[in-house]
This record gives structure tokens, sequence and C-alpha cells, in this order.
């Protein structure tokens, strides 16, 4: 794990003070479990962005499809040179590489980005899903190669294990752990867990995976490794923090479950467990009198059949801190205000839940759209990484999984507030009823600057595009729906938006709530 100010710096976020002597970042990459089976397979989704957003007229893309064991299976090369909606699908490699699709395959794609201008992120935006014509599942880039020496050992600096996800496990609900090991052999891989339940109580122990070749991709169900962990989550979800001493690439875990009844998967990626990150640079230190000490803003799903939760895990830097629920309207006011709604206390390690449904059911008012969630600390400790999950779901369908977005808080900053605009861009899946909900909320305690917003809307099958513009107001959200006639008419098979503000404060998440009632969903780029 870098330091945070270390992570500004090396992602040139506004208003830092950059290296001149920062070496260019020239290859950007992602590597991600696969799986196709009788049930689901696998695709990798991207925009041409870098044309958009970096002016970089060209870029050459890598594909590398390994199997389970590591050794490369096909690599191929293509010159990305158009902004458009791009996908790599598992099927196609492996029609490519004369696979027998009556056998399960199980391994991982590795997708490179090289380009002699600089790119900036050694992670490019990538959405990797899992999916059949009843489900889909999203995840943004997680797992990567690191590209030097020196990516590793700034990136490995610092050693935490990785948590802040659900995990479920009764007789129809399995979760796991997945990952691809790096070019380093593993002699024996080791991993040392602590379980909370919905209670709080913990569960606590190790499991050996043995030895982990090149480019192994392992996929781990925990309750084979767990001894009564069923019994342990009493039919309820749980959280997990995983230690181990895996090397050599950035370990960043696709985590999720797998449902047996409707065969299925919802998953998301696993974040630092900073529990033990008390040093001096793990604490922001420009709390500002104008701003919240940090915020961040979610749509809120609550009629008919649909649920959200937000979820606290027990995974912050030592402090203590009290959350704020505000609730707006459509025309961004403020309905209703729980100050001190919950007090976070990181010494008893709990893991809290906020039942949304259950909160606005006692309000007669059903004008409630969003919610804005501060953060206030106490003794000015206020940890500089602040994560969450948001679960979205809808009740009494097939699927039981809601999505699990890992999300962070927004730390009020005082250097974003002279920051022009803006660039935001999501996936939209057409099929799968998707929704693009964006919010105009700040760190800053009396916000009142509207946006002018520029949604672009791109496809696979061409580089033409559409557009629409709005203005969204202080504190109010705009939702944009695939099913819209426009877009419906547009987008065929798949496609992408790009939102652009003159407002620095944008932010959003993109949902797709399949007919079955599975949910999948991350926040926007």
């Amino acid at each position: 794990m870098k330091s945070y100010p270390q992570h500004l710096k090396s992602t040139q976020e506004f208003g830092e003070t950059h290296s001149t002597t920062k070496k260019p970042i020239l290859r950007s990459s992602g590597i991600f479990p696969v799986i196709q089976n009788q049930h689901y397979s696998s695709s990798i989704h991207f925009l041409g962005y870098w044309l958009l957003k970096r002016n970089i007229p060209e870029i050459t893309l890598g594909i590398t499809l390994r199997n389970a064991d590591g050794t490369t299976l096909l690599q191929k090369t293509e010159i990305i040179d158009v902004a458009k909606a791009f996908s790599v699908n598992l099927s196609s490699l492996l029609s490519e590489i004369d696979f027998d699709i009556k056998n399960n395959f199980l391994g991982s794609i590795e997708i490179e980005f090289h380009s002699t201008k600089d790119l900036v992120f050694p992670y490019p935006a990538l959405v990797l899903e899992y999916h059949n014509e009843k489900f889909n599942t999203c995840v943004h880039t997680l797992g990567r190669i690191y590209n030097d020496p020196e990516d590793l050992k700034e990136n490995e600096s610092f050693k935490v294990p990785e948590s802040g996800f659900d995990i479920h496990v009764n007789d129809d609900l399995n979760s796991f752990l997945s990952f691809v090991n790096g070019p380093l052999p593993n002699n024996e891989g080791i991993v040392q867990y602590e379980v909370t339940n919905s209670n709080s109580e913990k569960l606590t122990g190790s499991f050996s995976l043995g030895y982990l070749k090149s480019f192994e991709t392992k996929f781990i169900e925990f309750r084979e490794h767990i001894t009564n962990l069923s019994s342990f989550l009493k039919n309820n979800s749980g959280s997990i923090s995983l230690k181990h001493n895996f090397e050599g690439f950035y370990p960043r875990f696709l985590v999720g479950t797998r449902q047996s009844s409707l065969p299925s998967v919802s998953f998301t990626h696993s974040y630092y467990d900073c529990t033990s990150c008390s040093d001096k640079t793990d604490f922001w230190n420009r709390n500002n009198d104008t701003h919240n000490d940090s915020s961040i803003y979610i749509p809120l799903f609550t009629r008919n059949n649909e649920y959200t939760n937000l979820i606290i895990y027990p995974n912050f830097s030592p402090c203590n801190f009290s959350i704020n629920l505000e609730f707006y309207n459509k025309n961004g006011e403020k309905i209703h205000e729980l100050p001190k709604f919950l007090h976070v206390d990181t010494t008893k390690s709990k893991l809290h839940k906020i039942d949304f449904n259950e909160i606005i059911s006692k309000y007669e008012n059903s004008e409630i759209y969003c919610s804005n969630i501060t953060c206030n600390f106490e003794n000015n400790k206020i940890p500089s990484r602040i994560k969450f999950g948001l679960d979205v779901g809808m009740r009494n369908l097939k699927s039981k999984l809601p999505c699990n977005i890992c999300f962070n808080s927004k730390m009020g900053n005082p250097l974003i507030e002279n920051k022009p605009g803006s660039f935001h861009w999501a996936p939209i899946f057409p099929n799968r009823n998707s929704v693009i909900a964006i919010g105009n909320f700040s760190t800053l305690k009396n916000y009142q600057r509207d946006s002018e917003i520029e949604m672009t809307f791109f496809r696979k099958e061409d580089s033409s595009t559409i557009s629409k513009k709005f203005t969204l107001k202080a504190n109010c959200e705009e939702r944009i729906y695939s099913n819209d006639a426009d877009i419906k008419q547009f987008i065929k098979t798949e496609g992408w938006v790009t939102i652009k503000a003159n407002n620095p404060y944008i932010q959003g998440f993109y949902f797709n709530f399949n007919n079955s009632g599975s949910v999948s969903g991350d926040h926007l780029f």
C-alpha cells in the first residue's frame, strides 16, 4: 500500500505538487480471473477514453489468455485509435484456440495498454463482467502486474490485509476469493483471516494454498477453508479481513458470492484493512472549517421491491467519528436530516449496516430520492482512506444477491474548490435496465453551486455519438435510464457514457437491474 500523500502525487491529483522527475507511465494493465462454464461466461469492457481525456491519438492493446496453471494460451495485439466501446470476450478467445466449450474453463485474461505518451495511471479503466441472460455482475480493474521494481517498491511500502466486502455462506450462497498470482512463484501461499459476523463476533484462523505457480489463477471458496463458517455467520452477511504473503503483484482481490439456485455471481473488489495504519501519513491534515471532514452522496433505491443498505466495515485507521444522514428530494431540497445517526468507535471493531428502507419508512414523505452522508471525526483524526460498501438489491425475485459496491467517502479538500470541472465515464448494458445516477454534492458545508452537464453516449458498433445536456442544481441527482427512447435506439449491444461538468464535485454510480432480481453496479470512473 502506498502512503496517501504518495498516492495523491502519483495520480497527479488536482492541486498537488508534482515531481518534475516522475517517470511517465507507458504501460497500464489489469489482470482478471475469468470463468466459462455451462451457466455463464466472462467479458472485459472499456471505452477508448485516452483519446478523450489524455488527447493520446492511439495506444496499443495487448491481450494474454492463460489457463489456471498460468500457461499462456493466446496472445494478440490491436491498435486503439478511436473513442468507442470495446470488449474482450472470453468465449471468443477460447474459440480462437479451439477450446472445447463442453469443458469448464478457469484462467486469466491480462489486458495491457502501451503508449509513447504518459498514461498517468498504471491501472486502466476496465470493467470485468460475469454474465448470462439472467444476471450480470461488474467491477472495475483490480489486480495488476507491476510495471517495474520501482512500481513494486512504491506499492508494497506498507503491507496491510485486504477487507471491505460482504460474505455469505449458507445452503444456497457461497462467498469466494479469487486472484491471479504474479510472475514470482510462491512456495506456500498463506492466508490469515478474521471474520466478523452481523453481531460483530470474531472468528480467526489461517489456511494454506500450497505452492502458487507463476500467473496461476486461484478461486477459493471460504467455507472449504474455514470450519463452521456457515453457522458462525448465522444466515446473515458478515465481513472478512485477509492477511497474506503474496508478492510481486498488486493484491486487490476479486471477491463475491455465488448463488446455486439461480446460477449466478455477485462480486466486487477487496480494499485495504487500515486498522493497523496509525502513522501521521494515514490521516488527513487539511481539515477546514468550510468543509465537512468527509462526505459522499449515494442514490437511494427503496421503492417497490428495491432496497439500499450502507455497510460500515471494521477497516478504518484508529479513530472515532459520527455518521450524519441528509435526505434530499429530486429538486435538491433537504427533506430530513439525522445528525449523529451512528457513532463509530474503531476500538470496538464493529460491523454496521444502515438500512435506508427502514429509515425512510418512518416518514410519510415519499419524495426522498438520495442521501448525502457526512462524517465528523473526533480530535481531528481523519483517516485518509474511508471506504464503505453500498448494497442495492431487489426482494422476492430469484436472485438473492445485491450489488456490493466498494466506494470511498470524499475528503474535505479545499484545493478542489479551484478545480475547473470534472470528467467521469461508465458502461451501459442496454438490455439489463441500466441506470446512471449522477449527483451534484460537495464536502462544503454551505454548498450552492449548480453544474452544467454534458453527457456523450458511445457504442460498440462505430464511433458515432449522441449527446444530452442539462443543468444539475446543487444537492440534486439525475438518473439516466438505458430504456430511454433515444438511448435504447442508439445503443444496441453495449455502450459507454461520459459525463463532462464545469464543476469538480460531480459524483455518481451505475447499476443494472436484471429481471431475475440480480443487481450489479459500481461507482463512476
